[in-house]
C-alpha cells in the first residue's frame, strides 16, 4: 500500500502498477447519498485523483468533483455532483469554476436548459498541456523576473549572494529551454 502524499512520482508508479493501492483520507470525507453509492472502481479512482491533485497543492474537493466527472458517462449537473459527493454548492461550483479554468472540466449550456452540465477533460495530454500554459508558464516567467530583480539589488561585492542567485537563474533557464520538449513529448 502507497500512502499519498509522496513524491509525484508514486503516483506514476500507481498507474503502471496497477495492483498498487493508494490509502488516502478521501473516502471517509466523502457524504455518500444511499442512493447513490458509488461503484468500489471509482471510489478508487478518486482516492487516485486525491493524491495526484494533492501532489500538485490542489484541495481534494476538486480532485473528488474531477473524478466524479471523469467517471461519468454523461455529463452531471452541480447539483448531481454536489448530491454525489455530499458537499456544500459553493464548494462545488468554486471547484468547478477552477477546474473549468485549468481545462480540466467542460462547462456545457443545452438548449432548453437552465443549467450547464459538466464534463471531465479525459485527454492527459491536453490537461498538462493546458497546465503547462495557464499555470506553469506565466509562474516561471514571474520568477525569472523576479530573480532578476533580487540580482540587481545585491551589492557588486556581495560574491556569496550573487553566486547563489545566479544558479537559481541557471536553473530557471534550464527550466524555460525544458518546457519545449516536455509540450512536444505530450505532442502540442
Amino acid at each position: 500500500m502507497v500512502r499519498v502524499g509522496c513524491l509525484p512520482f508514486i503516483y506514476l508508479y500507481c498507474l503502471v502498477n496497477p495492483n498498487t493501492r493508494l490509502e488516502s483520507e478521501c473516502s471517509p470525507h466523502m457524504k455518500m447519498d444511499s442512493k447513490l453509492e458509488l461503484e468500489t472502481w471509482e471510489r478508487e479512482l478518486l482516492d487516485l485523483f486525491v493524491g495526484i491533485f494533492e501532489a500538485f497543492g490542489l484541495p481534494k474537493s476538486m480532485a473528488l468533483i474531477y473524478g466524479i466527472l471523469y467517471c461519468s458517462d454523461e455529463p452531471l449537473l452541480q447539483d448531481e455532483i454536489c448530491q454525489k459527493l455530499g458537499i456544500s454548492t459553493g464548494s462545488a461550483s468554486q471547484g468547478l469554476r477552477l477546474l473549468n479554468s485549468l481545462g480540466a472540466v467542460h462547462r456545457q449550456s443545452p438548449l432548453g436548459q437552465r443549467q450547464s452540465v459538466y464534463s471531465a477533460e479525459r485527454s492527459v495530454r491536453r490537461l498538462f498541456s493546458t497546465f503547462i500554459d495557464t499555470q506553469f508558464k506565466p509562474k516561471l516567467s514571474l520568477g525569472r523576473e523576479r530573480l532578476e530583480d533580487i540580482l540587481a539589488a545585491i551589492p557588486e561585492d556581495d560574491a556569496s549572494a550573487r553566486q547563489k542567485i545566479e544558479t537559481l537563474m541557471s536553473w530557471q533557464k534550464k527550466s524555460e529551454r525544458a518546457l519545449p520538449l516536455v509540450t512536444g513529448l505530450l505532442g502540442k
